[in-house]
């Protein structure tokens, strides 16, 4: 309900011993602010967006009614070099260490504030196994400053997330593509030696025959002395 319109209802219903048409008058405002009101709509918050290193993508979602979370929804490298999925690692609590990257709860209890942005949240830095304050600020269509403080926020250090596609895959489909890392794949056998061996027995033959013409075919004079 719009500031203005409001002043209005609440004006004819706060004045005592009005008529029948006036409060069918009431009625009617209230039925227009009804129907002219937009259906509420997720914040310009919520989406996927690449952290400002490019390598991680965090997905933004309503959480509860009145805040926002987000999970690691996305990564350029899933697997450490051995080919394991990545894992929690650097954890302060031992328990959670072999929890997978992908899907890892990195931001939680955003508040929206009245003059716009959330803040009083948390953010999880999975690279140090730390935990900060977390606010965040749409400063475009495209781009969310994050802010991660300790204590305030003033002097926390900000940085700046750009929106993803909307269909980015899902490192959890990734994830589910690959193969095990124990999985053992039988080795081909050399078929290269097959082809050596071969060719080295036609290269023989080769030489017999022409061998054998040699001592077929008479020798010139000359060669002979």
């Amino acid at each position: 309900m719009t500031p203005d319109l409001r002043f209005i209802v609440m004006r004819y219903t706060n004045i005592s011993g009005r008529s029948g048409a006036s409060l069918r008058v009431v009625t009617a405002l209230a039925g227009l602010i009804a129907l002219g009101s937009p259906a509420s709509a997720d914040p310009r918050e919520a989406g996927i967006w690449y952290d400002d290193t490019g390598k991680g993508a965090v997905k933004i979602e309503i959480c509860t009614p009145t805040t926002l979370c987000g999970k690691i929804y996305w990564l350029k490298e899933p697997l450490t070099p051995s080919g394991e999925p990545k894992i929690d690692r650097y954890n302060p609590d031992a328990s959670m260490r072999t929890r997978p990257i992908c899907g890892l709860p990195v931001l939680g209890n955003l508040e929206q504030l009245s003059g716009g942005g959330f803040d009083n949240g948390w953010v999880y830095d999975p690279k140090e196994g730390k935990s900060y304050s977390v606010a965040l600020d749409l400063i475009g269509p495209d781009k969310l400053k994050v802010t991660g403080y300790k204590g305030m926020r003033f002097l926390g250090k900000s940085f700046i997330w750009t929106r993803a596609p909307a269909d980015l895959p899902s490192c959890a489909s990734s994830a589910e593509a690959t193969p095990p890392a124990n999985l053992v794949v039988p080795k081909p056998q050399p078929a290269k030696r097959k082809k050596k061996a071969s060719h080295k027995a036609a290269s023989q033959k080769k030489k017999t025959v022409e061998k054998a013409a040699r001592d077929a075919t008479p020798r010139h004079p000359v060669a002979s002395n």
